[in-house]
């Protein structure tokens, strides 16, 4: 099943009985008895827009500019968000203004007042309807109501203290007959227009794009349709000279959204679409979408660099991807899409007789050199997976923010994806069946943003680690899931399979950019199974916006749409690490410099290491949720910084560079009695970096290991270990441990070196089962 963040609804509500009395003495225009209403204290812990109170310790809204000084968006940063459990102690709780008590009222009374006194109309309105103590909404309930409401998904009501809730679409009769079951409801309730409204919309900037959602009970493209006739009919009013366009995104926790551009008063559209009658009843939320989307372009500098200002320095070297290939396995590839199409060569299959698929292969394609129609030969979707996760890789649009981490790589794509369906048709033997298909048009790296939610060494896993260690040139990466937190509370241990596999690096995501760098809350988290360190690193991951899919594509459209998840940071290190395959097949390495003759094919572990070696460590809470020690189960080893070990003359002149991962000079072990393998180094101290920041030693030992049976609790099958000691007589181990690491094939050694000091790597082997 594919990792796409979808955000999750969060609610503590505790079941309070109410009386009947009625409300005219204070809300004669009431129609409703109280005991037909939530109470008032329960609503408010309801934290969605729609709430009566939000809790936000600031709303900061910062213009971006670029280096001449020319604003290019703005930001909206939230503290806390919309949870309550996230406020306490945090933040204060701020009335939304149009929800102030007043005329005599308190808060409560208005609260009460207003949501009694809605006129209802006969056509589908939005209402909150919270089920009656003990009832649950299985096939019993089901039964029971669906005489009532026909298309009532059971699925949408979320377990609150005592109780579950959902958000419904019902016609006034239907909202009669459920308010007269009450031992079924103990509230059915209309949502106020007014509330439907996000508080952030009024102040955010005036160009802001608004994001409507609608639930899943209206057709989202008739609604479209009915947004663009209001749009035109009131362009003048509403929308900037250069007009107003509506898109319809992927992105919703309820149904579909609907994203409006071109606003030059986003509050008062807002307000208007909520107060209209026909489409009014068809909202259920409305919010600014905020241009907190990264471009891959910005996910390029923080993965390369971690610097906006030195920015992209592999780039700057002419390590751009050429003559490298990357594998992915998604959902499709829009191949006429302008980020991959070549208007010499279209994209045509034959049949391939060990899939019974559809392939194409064409080394000359300007991107595409393969496509396997394993289940189907395009994409075929509105705002595809694939496509986005491609586009992020390496998408070429020339010049372009949403260029991807390796843009002039070319692609070798495994179409595990049918169109609109909920999950994908992936082969039962990766090893046989999938990865052979890419490394026959050389393609050594292969990037997967799916799996399942199994935290175990599932057969994937297993074909994973299989392939890994039969072909040493070959690495896989794998997105780590999406279970991490639901906003307010972390998982540990929600990690997902195939990132569960030892040899593939398991890639988490981060939210934002910039300074304000976190981890992602959905981020799937480690350990894994039998306690190894997962994720292996993180990478920008919380909105990215990249190539777009369309279902009828033309030749060479261009579009871009954001999306969030693992499945992003995924394909933006595999991007990055295409990089690194380029620097060592370029000869880069040892000199800094370019030169033909010191290229070499760099191993997969390698890769691997290089990406774990230059992790920077996040400081926040988010990011060490279980432990203060690093690499930790939540982070990994950190965000990749790609320049943090790979170097260039012309500007890492301090920092030195050792490296060891190709076929022609590697050590071996093929028992624990082989002599261990040393080098020295000598510090030359801190003296070279600026005041206030540390000069890190860091040695890091990579290998693919032997794959372990799927029912093992413990994976490691060939233990190799790695130590530093010091001539000053300190020893330094592996993982932030103080001794030797018996679980993890990735050990990582990081200390602050004493100048003068002479160090020696020592690398030997525990036990070699499966060798050499």
């Amino acid at each position: 099943m594919k990792f796409l963040f979808t955000t999750t609804v969060a609610a503590v509500l505790s079941i309070a009985s109410a009386s009947d009395r009625e409300l005219s003495s204070y809300c004669p225009g009431a129609v409703r008895v109280e005991s037909t209403v939530i109470p008032y204290a329960d609503y408010v812990k309801f934290q969605l827009p729609q709430a009566t109170e939000y809790c936000m310790q600031s709303v900061k809204i910062t213009d971006v500019v670029d280096d001449e000084g020319s604003p290019t968006y703005s930001t909206v940063t939230y503290a806390n968000g919309f949870n309550q459990t996230m406020c306490e102690g945090k933040g204060t709780w701020t009335v939304r203004p149009e929800f102030k008590a007043s005329g005599g009222l308190t808060t409560e009374e208005k609260y009460l007042c207003d949501v009694a006194s809605v006129v209802l109309p006969s056509a589908k309105k939005s209402y909150l309807a919270l089920l009656a103590d003990g009832v649950v909404p299985d096939e019993s309930f089901k039964d029971r109501v669906q005489s009532i409401v026909s298309d009532l998904d059971v699925s949408k009501f979320a377990p609150v203290n005592g109780g579950f809730l959902s958000f419904l679409s019902l016609t006034s009769e239907e909202y009669d007959s459920l308010s007269n079951l009450a031992d079924t409801f103990s509230a059915v309730q209309p949502v106020l227009d007014s509330l439907k409204v996000a508080p952030i919309v009024s102040s955010a900037p005036a160009d802001s794009p608004i994001r409507i959602s609608t639930d899943a009970g209206w057709d989202s493209s008739v609604f479209k349709t009915e947004i663009e006739a209001f749009v035109s009919a009131n362009e003048a009013t509403y929308c900037s000279s250069d007009g107003c366009a509506a898109a319809l995104s992927e992105f919703s926790s309820f149904g579909s959204d609907i994203v409006i551009t071109g606003l030059e008063d986003a509050a008062a559209f807002a307000t208007a679409i909520v107060s209209d009658a026909t489409m009014g009843p068809k909202v259920f939320q409305i919010e600014a979408d905020l241009p907190i989307f990264m471009h891959n372009e910005e996910a390029a500098w923080i993965t390369q660099s971690g610097n906006k200002t030195d920015h992209t320095p592999f780039w700057d070297h002419g390590i751009t991807g050429t003559g490298i290939t990357v594998g992915a396995a998604d959902s499709g590839l829009d191949h006429q899409s302008c980020y991959f199409f070549d208007s010499n060569k279209a994209v045509t299959f034959s049949n391939d007789p060990q899939l019974n698929a559809g392939i194409w292969e064409d080394t000359g394609h300007r991107k595409v050199v393969q496509y396997v129609g394993y289940a189907g030969n395009d994409e075929g979707e509105n705002g595809g997976h694939g496509t986005h996760v491609v586009g992020s890789i390496l998408g070429d649009r020339v010049d372009d923010v949403h260029d991807g981490m390796a843009y002039n790589a070319k692609i070798a794509f495994y179409d595990i994806g049918v169109a609109n369906a909920e999950y994908l048709n992936v082969p039962g033997n990766l090893a046989t069946d999938m990865f052979p298909y890419a490394k026959r048009v050389n393609a050594l790296l292969h990037s997967n943003s799916w799996g399942s939610a199994s935290n175990s060494m599932t057969g994937d896993a297993r074909q994973v680690d299989q392939y890994s260690w039969d072909n040493q040139d070959f690495l896989v990466l794998v997105a780590a899931g999406n279970s991490g937190g639901d906003g307010s509370s972390q998982f540990p241990g929600s990690l997902g399979a195939p990132a569960t596999a030892k040899n593939c690096v398991s890639v988490g995501a981060t939210s934002n950019g910039d300074e304000d760098n976190d981890l992602a809350y959905f981020s799937s988290r480690g350990p894994a199974y039998d306690n190894r360190i997962k994720p292996d690193v993180v990478a920008p991951g919380y909105f990215i916006s990249s190539a777009n899919s369309v279902t009828n594509p033309t030749d060479n459209h261009c579009s871009s749409v954001g999306m969030a998840g693992t499945s992003m940071a995924t394909p933006v290190t595999a991007g990055i690490a295409a990089l690194a395959q380029q620097y060592f097949e370029n000869g880069w390495y040892p000199s800094g410099t370019k030169k033909g003759s010191d290229g070499f094919k760099p191993m997969g572990a390698l890769l691997k290491a290089v990406l774990i070696n230059g992790g920077q460590r996040l400081t926040t809470s988010m990011a060490n949720y279980q432990g203060s020690s690093f690499p930790n189960f939540d982070q990994g080893h950190g965000i990749v910084e790609l320049d943090a070990t790979l170097n260039f003359a012309d500007t890492f002149k301090e920092q030195g560079l050792y490296v060891r991962g190709d076929f022609a000079n590697m050590p071996s072990f093929s028992s624990s009695s082989d002599a261990p393998v040393t080098e020295k180094f000598t510090s030359t101290g801190t003296s070279c970096v600026p005041d206030g920041q540390t000069k890190e030693f860091r040695a890091t030992l990579v290998w693919h290991d032997y794959p372990s049976a799927t029912s093992t609790s413990k994976s490691l099958v060939n233990d190799l270990d790695i130590k530093v000691t010091g001539s000053d007589g300190n020893v330094y181990f592996p993982n932030g441990g103080s001794g030797r690491d018996d679980t993890n094939n990735a050990e990582s050694v990081v200390f602050t070196p004493t100048e003068g000091v002479e160090y020696t790597i020592e690398i030997s082997a525990d036990t070699v089962t499966q060798g050499p």
